[in-house]
Formats: C-alpha cells, sequence, structure tokens
C-alpha cells in the first residue's frame, strides 16, 4: 500500500515565495501555477506572508502583483541553509 506524501505548511510557503523569487513580481494565477496550488489553498497563505512582511503587495498597470521584501529573502536564503544541512545529514525538513 502506498500513501500519498502531503506537503507541510512551510513547504508550500517555500514553494510561494520561490515562484515570487523567479518572477521578480507575479499575480495571484501565476504563483498558482508555480506553486502547484488551488486558489482556495494560496489565498490565506498570501495573507499570512503579507501579515508577516515576507512578501509585499504591489499595483502594475492595474494589476495586483507580489514580491519578495528584504525579509522575504533572509527567509527563503535561511530555509535553503537549514535544508542543505539537514540533508547533508539524511534528514527531512
Amino acid at each position: 500500500m502506498s500513501f500519498k506524501k502531503y506537503r507541510s505548511n512551510l513547504s508550500i510557503i517555500v514553494d510561494i515565495l520561490s515562484a515570487i523569487k523567479e518572477e521578480g513580481r507575479i499575480g495571484k494565477s501565476r504563483i498558482m501555477q508555480k506553486a502547484n496550488l488551488s486558489y482556495d489553498r494560496l489565498g490565506p497563505r498570501i495573507e499570512e506572508l503579507l501579515r508577516r512582511g515576507l512578501i509585499e503587495e504591489v499595483i502594475d498597470e492595474n494589476k495586483v502583483l507580489y514580491q519578495l521584501t528584504e525579509k522575504g529573502y533572509t527567509f527563503l536564503n535561511e530555509y535553503q541553509k537549514m535544508k542543505a544541512f539537514l540533508d547533508a545529514f539524511g534528514l527531512e525538513v
């Protein structure tokens, strides 16, 4: 019997931040595609990331886009360091 492995909340947050980092400025539809999330699952996480100051909302030609803040870049970089450290010991995040 095989079990489907679900992503943790942290993994989803990292996928969202990574998608934003790749694009620079990005809308919700593109984040959903890149992070493989439904609109219902994305909305609350965007709100959480805004509240925590990891991303910011910008308006560009009447479109709502999101970009990483300095705090968001720092979080992503520190996460990647931690993940590499754990991987070196055969541990998962």
